[in-house]
């Protein structure tokens, strides 16, 4: 049985701010790389606002990490068994017949 994933929103947005501040970028200038206002890159970044799939992508692109790290906070694949979301995709992949490994 499919049981929904929980995606922790204010973890990703810890990442994004940390991410924004490592690389000297203010919210404006993050809003600007994404197409979006800067009040929206603040609600992400305080996990007031559920990002999209496409405002996740937007935002890694902008922030130039990956989408592993801003969702799940794993910067190396060798770090993905250990991810509790990575079983739960893979068990959804299983169940469609798709091997997620």
């Amino acid at each position: 049985m499919f049981m929904p994933l929980e995606i922790d929103y204010e973890s990703i947005g810890w990442r994004a701010k940390n991410r924004r501040q490592e690389l000297h970028l203010t919210q404006e200038d993050v809003a600007e790389l994404m197409g979006v206002s800067t009040s929206f890159v603040g609600h992400i970044e305080r996990g007031e606002k559920k990002a999209s799939v496409a405002t996740i992508i937007k935002m890694s692109c902008a922030l130039d990490m990956t989408t592993d790290y801003l969702l799940l906070g794993i910067k190396h694949t060798c770090e993905m068994e250990e991810c509790e979301l990575y079983e739960d995709l893979n068990r959804l992949f299983r169940s469609y017949g798709i091997d997620g490994e």
